[in-house]
């Protein structure tokens, strides 16, 4: 490329004034011949002008041409540079192609929160590593005699005895220490060393024990997803039922670490840390065995007691507990139908159910008596109310001629003592401290709803009826407000 400042300081012939000028409009400026003419506009310093006048910008010197392709040059060398820098944070694990992000990225605080993390775990990896190395000296130490000294125990005819000044000068004699408590500290020191390794042996085991537990956890996980047939699948399952680290319902908290003194103490743990609320409880016969099934539906199947199966698959305990705490699922599942029946044969609802024991007493006795008893049997059990026939059971036979008017979907009179269970629960829940202040009236009507017979279809029908209201409520709000921005309003009496 030609310089443009060359171009300016063209030789000027002898006779340049009888000579005339080749001119560049765009450059403003002039030549003596036309080869320079030529050679000008193969340049870019002219072909730069030409776009700026096509920009309507005026046009530029050779010399400010000349220095801003240099500054651009500088540019081009810069960002090449730039594109073959390549940094890795070893904190963060993550790759950076840009200078700039990786200067923002070490000063961000996400880096830095990474990087005093990673400090303090090597800070205390390196306390247990030296901890670790001074007991092993100790008992090194211990159990190696210094040497120049016998191997047994040597007692000393007199104790040494070190003399000291103080800081006006005097000596100053320690009071010497008699032989007999030489010889207990020695006992004690020679106790808690056996004490001391002991305790890490013990600890070594358990370590051991769980490592090996989670090794068999995993070998289990990888051969149930292996698994093609039942059997298979069945003899996985024992051997995790075996394998299994089973939680103790009289000790063990169901959703922490935690370990209590006794059953109760642990109901009172979980109730009071993690909100853990029994439904029903004035209808639950077993809570010891309840406590106990929710504690392997936790250790054993690793289920989330909230989730009940219907989230995603968990496969450990730690994972479970976990999990029922960041999404605070410390609660029994008793919203389905599915929910209730799972723990159903720990609860006895059979107060709640119709009384048919006054049916129950002659029945056997007139049954094999004849017509007259047979008779006597009809009338005694079955009553015509209204043109309805009543059976022993309480259920009601209609006729015939009144069918349109049993399809019909009208609500039943609930009878006088369901009212009386109700009541019953109400107390129940207001009596009882522990549980009244964790339950709201919304729960307390729904499990009450729920411990009746078909309980669940009314409080599905009531749930449902809740939801139109309030959707229907929604709906009409909306439309009040949007009536406000209707831009033309139509005559409603035109003339």
């Amino acid at each position: 490329m030609d310089n443009p400042s060359q171009q300016t300081e063209s030789s000027v012939p002898t006779n340049a004034q009888n000579l005339p000028l080749f001119t560049c409009i765009a450059c403003q400026i002039a030549f003596y011949s036309a080869d320079q003419q030529r050679t000008h506009y193969r340049s870019d310093w002219h072909r730069y002008n030409l776009k700026r006048k096509v920009a309507e910008l005026p046009p530029v010197t050779a010399e400010n041409f000349a220095q801003r392709l240099l500054a651009q040059q500088a540019k081009a060398a810069e960002d090449s540079k730039r594109a073959e820098f390549s940094a890795e944070c070893s904190v963060c694990k993550k790759a950076y192609s840009s200078e700039n992000a990786f200067n923002n990225h070490l000063n961000s605080k996400k880096h830095k929160e990474n990087e005093a993390r990673m400090l303090r775990k090597l800070q205390a990896e390196e306390d247990l590593r030296a901890e670790q190395n001074a007991i092993a000296e100790s008992i090194a130490a211990a159990s190696i005699p210094a040497p120049g000294e016998p191997a047994g125990n040597t007692d000393a005819s007199e104790p040494a005895k070190s003399i000291t000044t103080d800081e006006q000068g005097r000596k100053i004699t320690p009071f010497p220490v008699s032989e007999d408590e030489d010889e207990d500290e020695e006992m004690d020191d020679d106790a808690s060393q056996p004490a001391s390794v002991e305790a890490m042996d013990v600890e070594s085991t358990k370590h051991d024990a769980e490592s090996e537990r989670r090794k068999q956890e995993r070998e289990i996980k990888k051969q149930l997803t292996s698994a093609t047939t039942e059997e298979e699948v069945a003899k996985l399952i024992e051997k995790k039922k075996a394998t299994a680290l089973r939680l103790n319902p009289d000790a063990d908290c169901l959703f922490c670490t935690h370990k209590s003194e006794s059953f109760e103490a642990n109901l009172d743990h979980m109730t009071k840390e993690h909100s853990l609320f029994i439904p029903d409880l004035e209808y639950l016969v077993d809570l010891r065995g309840l406590i106990k099934y929710l504690a392997d539906k936790i250790s054993v199947a690793n289920v989330c007691l909230y989730c009940n199966g219907r989230g995603r698959v968990l496969h450990s305990l730690e994972a479970v507990r976990k999990h029922m705490l960041d999404k605070g699922h410390t609660k029994i599942a008793y919203d389905t139908e599915i929910d209730i029946l799972e723990i159903s044969d720990f609860y006895d609802f059979s107060s709640t159910y119709p009384d048919a024991a006054e049916h129950n007493g002659s029945e056997d006795v007139d049954m094999f008596d004849g017509v007259s008893g047979r008779s006597k049997l009809m009338n005694q059990h079955l009553e015509e109310e209204d043109g309805e026939l009543v059976l022993p059971n309480g259920n009601r036979v209609g006729h015939r001629s009144l069918q349109r008017y049993y399809k019909q979907s009208i609500p039943l009179e609930r009878p006088e003592k369901d009212s009386v269970v109700i009541h019953k629960m109400l107390t129940s829940y207001e009596e009882n401290p522990e549980y009244s202040t964790q339950l709201s009236q919304a729960s307390r009507n729904r499990a009450m709803i729920l411990a009746q017979p078909n309980g669940y279809k009314a409080w599905k029908a009531t749930a449902t009826f809740k939801e139109k209201r309030v959707r229907d409520q929604f709906k009409t709000n909306i439309g009040i407000r949007n009536n406000g921005l209707q831009r033309h309003y139509r005559e409603q009496n035109p003339i």
